[in-house]
């Protein structure tokens, strides 16, 4: 059994605002008995050799099937094999080169190389695949310091995307490190977002990013510009409430996260609500789902902040 949740001690106010402000709490009953789709669940991911993970708020996976995933309460992130055997964990509580203060989320390029939302230290920080630091990356909005939560690549690896939670932007840099341009605005017009999270990139360069109090994800073009939007508010299916986490399948089917109804939903590539995924032919509850990552075997990997754990499953 996995611990419950204790916030850190340390930047508490921090910590709670960020969670309220994405609302990562969990929600009512959203058990459904039509338009579900049956998974396998293969193992659950809770505890490291010394101690449990707390607030986990995303996972990424490595070409050599390496997963990772951020354990923010603990600041550091925790490494695990394919099959689900503890290997290490990465950084610490501080400020220093390969610390963390509260990270959110990561992900992990075609290299190996791990990107970290450092959130408390406005900052990302990447490290190659064997966990040596490379650099990092301060995030700024001209004078203002930018929590960051979410990052992605695009497919060259040229372009890193990353989600702004005070400043509700997406911000692009080059791999030197250079802010290179920005998305968005606070609103909730097409284009703009309230408190933008994780953020994700198609096959063929499309941004994917989940615009939380405005209950949708928003796709964009490599310039910028809107393709479409995936969701509404509401609590029916193919609706979103508080959408946290998405992720693409082989066949870009796009996988959103709602922490308030504890659901995931399945969309198409054309962004036709699918199914929610299901045990036994009702909607599989999960505790707060946020980040999400679907690896080349079809494996979905669903990270439950208020569980402490990342739970696996088999998608076929």
């Amino acid at each position: 059994m996995t611990r419950q949740a204790q916030h850190p001690k340390n930047n508490r106010k921090l910590y709670l605002f960020l969670i309220v402000s994405l609302v990562f709490g969990s929600g009512i009953d959203a058990t459904i008995a039509s338009d579900t789709q049956p998974v396998r669940h293969i193992f659950d991911l809770a505890f490291t050799d010394s101690s449990p993970l707390n607030l986990p708020s995303d996972v990424a996976i490595a070409p050599d099937g390496r997963i990772y995933i951020v354990d923010g309460g603990n600041s550091r992130i925790v490494m695990y094999k394919s099959n689900g055997d503890f290997i290490g964990t990465l950084g610490s509580k501080g400020a220093g080169v390969g610390q963390f203060d509260m990270p959110l989320g990561i992900t992990v390029d075609k290299k190996g190389r791990v990107y970290v939302a450092d959130t408390g230290n406005y900052r990302v920080q990447i490290f190659d695949h064997t966990g040596m630091f490379v650099k990092q990356i301060p995030i700024r909005d001209k004078d203002l310091k930018i929590r960051p939560v979410d990052i992605a690549t695009s497919p060259s690896m040229d372009t890193l995307y990353v989600t702004g939670n005070n400043n509700h932007k997406v911000m692009l840099y080059n791999r030197q490190g250079h802010q290179i341009g920005q998305w968005g605005k606070k609103g909730n017009n097409p284009s703009e977002f309230r408190y933008p999270a994780t953020i994700t990139v198609g096959r063929d360069g499309a941004v994917y990013v989940v615009d939380v109090l405005n209950s949708r994800v928003q796709i964009f073009e490599v310039n910028g510009k809107l393709r479409t939007t995936v969701g509404r508010w509401g609590v029916l299916p193919g609706e979103l409430f508080r959408p946290k986490g998405v992720a693409l399948d082989k066949n870009e089917n796009i996988y959103i996260t709602d922490s308030y109804m504890d659901v995931i939903e399945v969309f198409d590539n054309k962004t036709n609500f699918l199914h929610i995924l299901s045990n036994n032919k009702q909607a599989n509850k999960f505790v707060s789902p946020v980040g999400m990552a679907i690896d080349s075997n079809n494996r979905i990997y669903i990270t439950e902040m208020l569980e402490n754990k990342v739970s696996v499953y088999s998608l076929e």
